[in-house]
C-alpha cells in the first residue's frame, strides 16, 4: 500500500480503496471505497460555507470553507491514484 499524507486526510491507498488513518489530528481507522470517495467529493463540492463531518461515527468535526477546499484537493489526489 502507498502512504498518503494530505492537508486533512492521511492514510494508505491501493488500486481499489483508501484506508483512512487520520483526519486532521484525529486518529481513525476507516476503509473508503472508490464510490464513497466520489460521493464525498460531490457532497463537499456542493457546500458553500462550512460543514460538519463525523469521525469514528461519534466525533463531529467542523470544516471551514478553507478546510473543505483542502480536503477536496486531498480527495482528488487520492482518486487519481486509486482508480
Amino acid at each position: 500500500m502507498e502512504q498518503f499524507s494530505g492537508a486533512v486526510f492521511q492514510g494508505e491507498m491501493d488500486q481499489k480503496s483508501f484506508y483512512l488513518t487520520q483526519v486532521k489530528q484525529i486518529s481513525t481507522a476507516s476503509s473508503l471505497s472508490l464510490e464513497q470517495l466520489m460521493k464525498m467529493v460531490a457532497y463537499l463540492g456542493a457546500q458553500e460555507d462550512s460543514c460538519t463531518i463525523t469521525v469514528n461515527d461519534q466525533i463531529p468535526l467542523l470544516l471551514s470553507k478553507e478546510d473543505i477546499t483542502l480536503l477536496l484537493q486531498d480527495l482528488e489526489a487520492i482518486l487519481r491514484k486509486v482508480h
